[in-house]
C-alpha cells in the first residue's frame, strides 16, 4: 500500500513540474535578442534560455569530469549487477 502511494505522489510532482514548465514556454514564446561577448543569438525565449541551460549544464560535468583525471581517479561506471546464469 505504501509503494502505491509513493507512485501516486511520485506522479504528481512529475505533473506539476510538467505544468510549470509549460506555463514557462507559453510566457517565454515571444522572440528574444541576446547578445554576449559580440554573439548575437535570436529565437524564442524558451529556446535561449534552455541553450543557455544545457550549456551551463555540460560545462558544469565537464569541469566535474576534468577535476576527477587530476585527482588521478578514473571516473567511474555504474556497475551492473551480475545474473547468474543456470
Amino acid at each position: 500500500m505504501e509503494e502505491k502511494k509513493n507512485r501516486v505522489m511520485f506522479w504528481v510532482i512529475k505533473g506539476l513540474i510538467a505544468l510549470v514548465v509549460l506555463i514557462f514556454i507559453i510566457d517565454n514564446w515571444d522572440p528574444v535578442k541576446f547578445q554576449f561577448l559580440g554573439f548575437e543569438l535570436k529565437g524564442y525565449g524558451f529556446l535561449v534560455f534552455l541553450i543557455i541551460f544545457l550549456l551551463g549544464f555540460f560545462g558544469g560535468w565537464l569541469w566535474s569530469y576534468s577535476r576527477q583525471l587530476k585527482k588521478g581517479k578514473k571516473p567511474q561506471k555504474p556497475e551492473r549487477p551480475a545474473f547468474d546464469e543456470e
